[in-house]
């Protein structure tokens, strides 16, 4: 059963790395309304992971944030309505691990859009190089695209074979594999 709390949450990807402050991030999306909760992801050395999640005390706001573009900190940022996680229980956002250094977001895209339509594909990478990090993440569309995808016994994008495993735990990490989150 989904929390009403579900649909006023959002993930606010693409942040500066020099965005760190949540109450600064906070201070930005009350313009579109009241924000109960906004954290901004930290990896164990406590830098910002380029990422938050933020909750606001009316789900209109979110509908708000997602008619125009944004710019924060010098940079163009993407808000999204978050994804309840029983949504996740359709496998349509995969973690994608073994990538090549050189895959970037669009060649990734047009790759699994073979298997359906793309709505999103980030290839993570290096703050200070800008070259991949080996790993990005792909949402499809409809849930009926990934069961294909899973059926492949070998996947090569860009001259590297990208291994798939199918979990519907989150808790897991298994490197150079497809994940479903």
């Amino acid at each position: 059963m989904c929390d009403a709390n579900d649909y006023s949450k959002m993930f606010v990807g693409g942040l500066s790395w020099d965005t760190t402050d949540a109450d600064g991030l906070r201070k930005y999306f009350s313009e579109f309304g009241e924000v109960e909760d906004c954290t901004i992801l930290r990896d164990q050395d406590g830098r910002s992971r380029g990422f938050a999640f933020l909750t606001f005390k009316d789900p209109a706001s979110v509908n708000a944030v997602m008619c125009r573009e944004h710019i924060l900190d010098g940079k163009t940022i993407d808000p999204k309505r978050a994804i309840p996680r029983e949504e996740h229980l359709r496998n349509t956002r995969y973690f994608v691990g073994g990538l090549s250094h050189s895959t970037t977001s669009d060649s990734m895209r047009a790759f699994f859009s073979q298997y359906g339509k793309v709505v999103d594909c980030t290839v993570m990478v290096d703050r200070e190089s800008g070259r991949s990090k080996g790993f990005g993440f792909v949402t499809f569309e409809d849930a009926s695209n990934t069961d294909q995808l899973v059926g492949q016994p070998n996947l090569i994008l860009d001259d590297k074979q990208v291994r798939k495993t199918s979990l519907l735990s989150r808790s897991y990490t298994v490197r150079n594999e497809l994940i479903a989150l």
